[in-house]
């Protein structure tokens, strides 16, 4: 054997000795891993994943135009809930709020990646930056069910968790594999809206028999108007006017002429907030007073109501799935949190503390799962822990059914009372009486 040949051979048999070797300490390790009873809070750290790393979620927003506020607000409540799970919070008693990060996955902290939801097209590039560039192992936002479905066509390209608060529908009949929803959707937001009808006749004698629909022209009203023609009907009440106007509409005084003649007893809108301040100020100005103005959430349910319109906004009423007037001890601790440190001052409404939901359900979800894999978050979201005695919204808790609904969600209807968002329905959790008939603006 020449000496190149003894060379080659004395590398081959030293390379095969660290191979074994390896394989030998690669195989007790796994093992270790395998065998021991790790607690929740002790989980063993991926050799992937090191404890330095972060999870990252994204996070799609409106950071300019009309409903910029409304994206600044829910990124200050999504902000709280980051800090709420990425540092030991001892005064607000939620799951992995003493932890300081994901335990499950070795203490990992969660981090935001923002994108900017200008329209339903960016939607879906954003959805699919925040995936392959960012790599957010989650996405959720503020989004409207056309976005939502934008959204989703990249998240289930990649096989990513999509949580959102689109109502349409037909979000959980496209056979989405990673969409989930914590809150109602339209049928069960405008169920109730005549159930509460229903009620006021029976408890107050009201009389209620008429109703006119409003509602604006992209999907969020015509699904909903949809679902109103079929609860009116269901529930014995007439439908006496349908108006479908531009949601971008500079002038809606034909419109409002149109109900001020038709005279029903209620006015339900599907608008978004410029529409909504425009309708009340047109009202105003032709002395028009229903009797009920009942708002599908939307532009109804944000705090520019408030600014721009004042004590004008006294007794509107809206679908909604959370008040701050909840009795239930933790609404309140979140709601001081979020307005002492992270709002200016500003007051968290629904529609925000539903958003920011998504996000901690998703950390739940990842947490339970021990893995940003999406597949097992999704089987972690489908069989979702957690204590009922740890809730901070109405209904019974999270719990998701095969095509993504919380089926222990429940809506309620608020009425603004003193500047503020009062329960008025169901019976059983209400905080206010309600007023009806709203009265005149010389009144007022």
């Amino acid at each position: 054997m020449n000496r190149n040949a003894k060379i080659i051979c004395k590398y081959l048999g030293i390379s095969l000795f660290i191979t074994i070797l390896l394989g030998g300490c690669t195989k007790y390790n796994e093992k270790q891993i395998e065998h021991n009873d790790y607690s929740q809070d002790e989980s063993p750290i991926s050799i992937k994943e090191s404890k330095e790393e972060t999870v990252k979620i994204g996070v799609l927003l409106p950071m300019s135009g009309a409903q910029s506020k409304a994206g600044q607000e829910v990124k200050a409540a999504m902000n709280m809930f980051v800090d709420i799970i990425n540092e030991s919070t001892d005064d607000i008693d939620i799951p992995l709020a003493q932890s300081q990060g994901l335990p499950n996955l070795g203490g990992r902290k969660i981090e935001l990646v923002y994108g900017d939801l200008k329209s339903a097209d960016t939607a879906l590039s954003e959805a699919e930056r925040l995936i392959t560039s960012e790599g957010a192992v989650g996405i959720c936002g503020l989004f409207s069910s056309a976005n939502t479905k934008t959204a989703a066509v990249s998240t289930e390209k990649y096989g990513v968790p999509l949580m959102s608060e689109g109502t349409s529908p037909t979000l959980t009949q496209k056979g989405y594999e990673y969409f989930f929803r914590v809150f109602p959707d339209d049928t069960m937001y405008v169920e109730d809206s005549f159930l509460y009808l229903v009620e006021l006749n029976e408890t107050k004698q009201a009389d209620i028999k008429t109703v006119a629909l409003v509602s604006e022209d992209t999907e969020f009203g015509k699904n909903i108007a949809n679902v109103e023609k079929e609860c009116a009907e269901k529930y014995g009440f007439s439908i006496v006017e349908n108006i479908t106007y531009s949601s971008n509409a500079t002038n809606l005084i034909s419109e409002s002429l149109k109900l001020k003649k038709a005279d029903p007893d209620v006015v339900m809108m599907s608008s978004y907030i410029s529409d909504v301040i425009l309708y009340i100020k047109t009202f105003k100005q032709l002395n028009y007073s229903p009797k009920m103005i009942m708002g599908q959430r939307g532009g109804f349910m944000t705090s520019e109501l408030f600014t721009a319109l004042g004590s004008d906004a006294e007794g509107l009423c809206s679908t909604s799935a959370w008040s701050l007037d909840l009795q239930i001890p933790l609404v309140a601790k979140l709601g001081n949190l979020y307005k002492e440190n992270y709002s200016d001052g500003v007051d968290m409404i629904a529609d925000v503390l539903k958003c920011s939901t998504d996000l901690y359900v998703l950390c739940l979800a990842i947490n339970q799962a021990g893995s940003t894999d999406a597949d097992a978050i999704k089987e972690a979201m489908l069989n979702l822990i957690y204590p009922e005695d740890k809730l901070f919204i109405a209904g019974t808790g999270f719990n998701f059914n095969e095509v993504g609904q919380n089926v222990g969600t429940s809506a309620l209807i608020c009425q603004i009372k003193d500047g503020k968002y009062q329960t008025v329905y169901p019976d059983s959790i209400k905080a206010y009486d309600g007023l009806f008939p709203l009265p005149s603006w010389e009144e007022k």
